[in-house]
């Protein structure tokens, strides 16, 4: 009898754990972003970020206007910021309705498009989060919606509170000079990295100083306005009872935002995320992590020293900085030249993350072809990381 209601009780739990979700719907992974479609006010289906460190609903002003939607304009923390708080609308997820009075603000998203090398139409997170459990996978590029609770629980287990309405959550990092320290770090499917430091957090530890070889380049948020980042690497970030190792990470170096709070050490961003499938219950304060098939593949970085964004027309590829001490620089590669031709194919057939994947093979040799003062130019370029 006791054997009978042990399996009774342990068939009733399973059936708690495995509830279904309300809908399922696809995602595209877009580089390191996920995208999803999204509705709104009954229009055709629209290209949005998944984020879990935008506390706000963004759409971009050109689909707003094309949309006619219209609101009022303020300035937001950010002096440099001004969006616009638009009339209540009705959103849909895939098809599925969220609920009513969400806020959603337009604002200029053309410097993100260009940097991520497609049209992007919105952002949304918290208010897709605070409403309904998610469960991500990334393997099968789904993300399950269930009521709040009913999500499963497989994985490991990690509280985290919200910060500015980002789930944040502690974890210990060991610099390549073998020194941990502890921190808080928010969780942002948005943002295209591992791990990044907080300039706060990196100056008092002098981070730069304790992660190798590492190089500089610029970065851009949701503003216009370009801060100075760096690359290095630690020899492991841990966080509930995960370990990831030998990782390459950014280092802030911003005066506002988010990347300038001294209340957060850093950021967790997809390129770890995706290493998991993951559910985020936002009333319980618990994420769960479930290793998948991408958990212990090697992280790519910089080898070629270039970094490239679109033209604002988004029909060329130009060389957005190059990297001193690089391949790229010891090539003649300079600020502006169009890139052409990657391995004799016009980069017209590549998406934007696709060629930046190419220039990441540490070892292989590239062939690219260049307009540099309006001439064509062959270079070839070894590939060598540029961290250690």
């Amino acid at each position: 009898m006791k054997t009978i209601a042990s399996l009774c009780s342990l068939i009733v739990c399973s059936f708690a754990f495995a509830q279904s979700p309300i809908t399922s719907i696809p995602f595209e992974l877009f580089g390191d972003h996920m995208l999803i479609k999204v509705s709104v006010d009954h229009s055709e289906p629209l290209d949005f970020i998944f984020d879990t460190g935008s506390g706000l609903t963004v759409i971009d002003s050109d689909v707003a206007e094309g949309l006619k939607l219209s609101g009022k304009k303020i300035k937001m923390n950010e002096a440099t910021t001004t969006v616009e708080l638009i009339k209540h609308n009705e959103i849909e997820i895939d098809g599925f309705p969220m609920e009513k009075n969400i806020k959603v603000y337009a604002t200029d998203l053309d410097h993100l498009e260009i940097s991520l090398g497609r049209d992007i139409d919105g952002i949304v997170g918290y208010d897709l989060m605070h409403h309904h459990t998610i469960r991500i996978n990334y393997e099968n590029k789904t993300m399950d919606i269930y009521e709040h609770g009913k999500g499963p629980k497989s994985g490991d287990a990690v509280p985290f509170v919200l910060n500015t309405s980002i789930p944040t959550i502690s974890g210990k990092v060991v610099l390549n000079n073998k020194e941990p320290h502890t921190g808080t770090f928010f969780i942002m499917s948005g943002a295209g990295t591992t791990l990044d430091f907080n300039s706060p957090y990196a100056q008092k530890y002098d981070v730069i100083h304790k992660t190798g070889k590492h190089y500089s380049y610029l970065v851009k948020g949701i503003t216009e306005e370009e801060t100075l980042h760096y690359e290095g690497h630690v020899l492991s970030l841990s966080f509930g009872n995960q370990v990831i190792k030998d990782l390459p990470i950014g280092i802030s170096q911003a005066n506002h935002g988010i990347q300038a709070s001294p209340e957060v050490s850093g950021i967790i961003g997809n390129k770890i995320l995706s290493m998991y499938n993951i559910t985020i219950d936002v009333p319980a304060k618990m994420l769960y992590f479930e290793k998948n098939a991408n958990f212990g593949q090697k992280l790519s970085v910089n080898c070629s020293g270039i970094d490239l964004q679109l033209t604002p027309d988004k029909k060329r590829v130009l060389i957005h900085q190059v990297f001193e001490d690089s391949p790229a620089s010891d090539a003649g590669i300079k600020l502006n030249d169009e890139l052409i031709t990657i391995n004799d194919q016009s980069v017209a057939e590549f998406d934007l993350p696709d060629i930046k994947d190419l220039l990441k093979k540490e070892g292989e040799t590239v062939n690219l072809v260049i307009k540099q003062d309006g001439q064509e130019k062959s270079v070839s370029l070894t590939l060598r990381s540029l961290i250690d």
